[in-house]
């Protein structure tokens, strides 16, 4: 299989390095060619994972920046490494080159967002199968832009998103093979994807519970008020917050649940704490509320809150993607949702409100997505889809 892996950031270096090693041909599209070697790899810290071997490398077949030299002959388009507020710039870009007579099969390592509905906008009609990992497979960094990531943790189990949650090109296999994880793949859709637990679920919460009253020149100093590390230091305020807002999504997905009887993805448990364990199992080691388990998870230790640095201290980076990202692809997803099901979401809207005033746009007014910038938002209203059609993405 000839697999194009999109994109230049932390989880590029690594799934490119372990799709070369399950012995496919591996092209790596970027912006920034000149910055990237051919020989990548990655340093794994997870013990758990990949028999605790450490270091892994290989030598890829091809780094371009233009997609005319990659995309005709693939099999698989994986997004690796991008941004998903970009999803749309870059479908946009690879669309000129994408037979639509040809199976390809095109993924994302985020699969939340609504990748589904922007890649059936951009591509319309076509052989194409759309699919995605719900949550990214393993916790990662970079160890040196353009030639070695770094793995922290993996998923103890990784649900695969197809369009129909069904699987029937066997993804769930080819994914498996490919990030080392046999058997522990197991199906999912897209619509469970974007209200699961994810990044819009614990960013925007936390970054609340600790800037909510933030004037925009206040600096900070590491320390209680400005923890360095976002999971590791979460307060307990920051954790109150993820569990509340965990209880606004769990309300969306049960009405939704109930609008759609048949769908057997939105009868599991889409609280916070059960979607933790279920994507690190046994490896967080205190269980007792979401406060100890987020800071008790090794998966999550070195991430870090987003700061710029000024004279003083550090303030909030409001154009990091927690706040640029989170919220249009995000929390706005889930109150148009919530909006189609008539489900009361406070925390939600006042989340949304903060940020979207300290980002400058404006999504949310009088409760209602309709402010200037909802172009910039994914919203499956816009694509004419409702409660009952919402699951079926715009192919069908």
């Amino acid at each position: 299989m000839y697999i194009t892996v999109v994109g230049g950031g932390n989880s590029t270096a690594i799934f490119a390095t372990q799709a070369k090693l399950a012995g496919h041909d591996v092209a790596i599209l970027t912006r920034q060619p000149e910055k990237w070697s051919k020989t990548v790899g990655f340093e794994n810290q997870d013990p758990t994972y990949l028999n605790g071997e450490k270091d892994f490398e290989a030598t890829v077949d091809l780094v371009t920046s233009d997609p005319a030299e990659c995309i005709p002959q693939s099999d698989m388009i994986m997004i690796a490494g991008v941004p998903i507020h970009f999803n749309y710039e870059v479908m946009r870009k690879l669309a000129p080159h994408i037979d639509r007579e040809k199976k390809v099969f095109i993924g994302t390592i985020c699969a939340y967002g609504g990748f589904n509905w922007i890649v059936a906008d951009v591509l319309g009609k076509g052989n194409y199968v759309i699919f995605g990992t719900q949550q990214i497979p393993w916790t990662c960094g970079t160890l040196e832009y353009g030639k070695k990531g770094v793995v922290f943790g993996k998923k103890a189990t990784l649900r695969i998103a197809t369009e129909d949650g069904k699987d029937e090109h066997c993804l769930k296999d080819i994914l498996g093979k490919i990030l080392s994880l046999e058997g522990s793949c197991v199906d999912s859709d897209f619509l469970v994807s974007a209200l699961w637990p994810n990044n819009p679920s614990v960013h925007p919460p936390i970054l609340y519970g600790l800037f909510k009253d933030w004037d925009g020149k206040k600096v900070y100093q590491l320390g209680p008020e400005a923890p360095e590390y976002i999971y590791a230091e979460i307060t307990p305020k920051s954790a109150e917050l993820v569990g509340k807002l965990s209880e606004e999504q769990v309300a969306i997905v049960k009405a939704l649940s109930e609008a759609q009887p048949k769908n057997p993805y939105l009868k599991e448990d889409f609280g916070y704490m059960a979607s933790l364990l279920f994507a690190y199992g046994d490896t967080v080691k205190d269980t007792s509320s979401i406060y100890n388990a987020i800071r008790s998870t090794p998966a999550y230790a070195k991430h870090k809150n987003p700061y710029v640095q000024v004279e003083g201290g550090v303030i909030p980076n409001v154009d990091h993607k927690f706040f640029t990202t989170d919220l249009p692809y995000g929390l706005c997803t889930y109150k148009d949702i919530a909006l189609m099901v008539g489900v009361p979401t406070p925390l939600i809207d006042d989340i949304i409100y903060w940020n979207q005033k300290l980002i400058n746009k404006e999504y949310l007014v009088d409760g209602e997505l309709k402010g200037k910038d909802c172009g910039e938002c994914i919203l499956p209203s816009k694509y004419g889809l409702t409660k009952e059609t919402v699951h079926m993405g715009m192919r069908k």
